[in-house]
């Protein structure tokens, strides 16, 4: 039996999941807090040893591991990281940097979080289609791309960098240091604020002092003239966004997962609504799906990703 780790690494947490290569399967997950001090070193000597405590629980040797795979949050070209604010790196070979704590025959894959999470995504599919479009929506708006059953990296490793689109006009600056971001209008700041705009001119069961996305989509469900407003613009730019992708790379579908997707089947019926009207050609009929594998995403896509 063959065994893979897929490794989910954060600023604040590393998510280390043990799985069978064939049939593939998950065996163990573990979560541990990411270290505070020297990156460069510590969060691979860290993970090594928790992938050691995983092994020895299921009676397992290092000569049973195929592969290690890591999602990690920024852009990545060939293993290759120029910077990554998160984890306090620069100028990074992370997989030189782990495989130097293995054995030789073990196989080190890396890549950005969004896109891996999207490899899991589709993989996890009833059928595993070879062209997939992933969202994520949270804090902020990230995604992945699966052209011809591979990630999209692109030149720099900035492929899939869909929550930077330039989607409207807008003068407040985003985090990327641009303008008209489809995360300036899809990331929870921005649906917290639209709410709190719209709260001056309609009446709205939110408690706007104590106020979540979650508060904001439950009550869409219910049809509150702010909850549904907010929805309905999130849900009109993120197909206008898909559209503009979908006559670029022609998906076979397009997967929204994240935890602003957990307002559910409401907020895939709006996107569709919208897209129906932004789409061309054969792509209007490109299907919209929820993510189903939440926070396993990331650990599911980097350890599928070594095989």
């Amino acid at each position: 039996m063959k065994y893979s780790f897929g490794i989910d690494v954060g600023g604040t947490n590393i998510k280390i999941g043990l799985f069978e290569v064939d049939p593939f399967r998950l065996v163990d997950k573990r979560e541990v807090s990411t270290p505070k001090y020297n990156h460069t070193t510590s969060i691979f000597e860290v993970t090594k040893k928790n992938m050691t405590d995983l092994l020895d629980l299921h009676h397992i040797t290092y000569n049973d591991v195929h592969g290690v795979g890591f999602a990690i949050p920024c852009p990545v070209k060939n293993g290759y990281v120029v910077k990554c604010p998160n984890l306090k790196w620069e100028s990074l070979d992370v997989i030189s940097s782990m495989r130097d704590l293995l054995e030789p025959h073990i196989k080190v894959v890396v890549s950005n979080d969004a896109n891996i999470a999207a490899y899991g995504e589709n993989y996890s599919l009833e059928v595993p289609l070879q062209n997939a479009i992933f969202y994520t929506l949270g804090t902020g708006v990230g995604g992945g791309i699966i052209i011809d059953g591979k990630i999209v990296e692109g030149r720099t490793g900035a492929g899939g960098e869909i929550g930077h689109m330039q989607i409207f006009e807008h003068d407040e600056i985003c985090g990327c240091g641009k303008s008209g971001c489809l995360e300036q209008i899809c990331g929870t700041k921005a649906i917290l604020d639209y709410a709190k705009e719209l709260s001056h001119e309609y009446e709205s069961s939110i408690d706007f002092k104590h106020i979540t996305v979650k508060d904001v989509f439950d009550a869409a469900k219910k049809n509150d003239p702010v909850g549904f407003r907010v929805l309905d613009r999130v849900a009109k730019y993120i197909a206008l966004s898909a559209s503009i992708l979908s006559v670029s790379l022609d998906p076979d579908i397009i997967i929204i997962g994240g935890g602003i997707a957990k307002a559910g089947q409401i907020l895939i019926d709006q996107i569709l609504k919208h897209y129906r009207v932004f789409a061309r050609f054969g792509t209007v009929d490109i299907p919209f799906v929820l993510a189903k594998t939440g926070n396993d995403a990331g650990i599911i896509g980097a350890a599928k990703y070594t095989i």
